[in-house]
């Protein structure tokens, strides 16, 4: 067995686990952004208008200000929306979360056919690289992601346990004749 490029595609995997991971929180946060905009957003516009339709009722100039100050301010939510759109970068998250979660996959069937015997050194090698290669693309064309979501990634994946099953649970989606430890 390649002792050295099964530790070398290890350290590999692990990366592209909190990368996935990462990138799956980022999405999350830029969703929850998106979804918080546009509701401020909606509200900001209806107290604005509301001010501004109160202001034919009664002739109170305060509300006219008010109104027109509170519809500045939607104005101003509806650019930044449309400038740095985070329903955007939540969608571009997910496809790199997507994309990794492709290559995390490899890596495992990769680990499996090491630690099998399965493969030469000779393709270990040449599927590693063209891991790697997969990997640079998917890291030049993803978006950052902020501390906060690695915060997250790291919670979920060491405390939560995310993506981690034990045989037991793994047997519930599997018919009984495909069970480890049957019993």
């Amino acid at each position: 067995m390649d002792k050295i490029n099964l530790q070398v595609i290890r350290e590999s995997f692990g990366r592209v686990v909190y990368s996935h991971k990462t990138h799956e929180k980022e999405a999350e946060v830029q969703s929850k952004n998106a979804h918080c905009f546009k509701w401020l957003n909606l509200i900001v516009l209806i107290l604005g208008s509301g001010g501004l339709l109160s202001t034919l009722i009664t002739d109170q100039k305060c509300l006219l200000v008010i109104g027109a100050i509170l519809t500045f301010i939607g104005l101003g939510l509806a650019v930044f929306q449309m400038s740095f759109n985070p329903e955007e970068k939540a969608y571009k998250h997910k496809q790199s979360a997507h994309q990794l979660w492709q290559v995390r996959e490899r890596y495992t069937c990769l680990i499996a056919d090491i630690m099998n015997q399965k493969i030469t050194e000779e393709k270990i090698t040449e599927k590693r690289d063209q891991l790697l290669c997969d990997l640079d693309l998917i890291y030049k064309n993803a978006l950052p992601t902020s501390s906060k979501a690695y915060g997250m990634a790291s919670k979920a994946l060491k405390k939560d346990e995310e993506f981690t099953f034990s045989d037991a649970e793994i047997n519930k989606f599997l018919p009984k004749d495909l069970w480890l430890n049957h019993e």
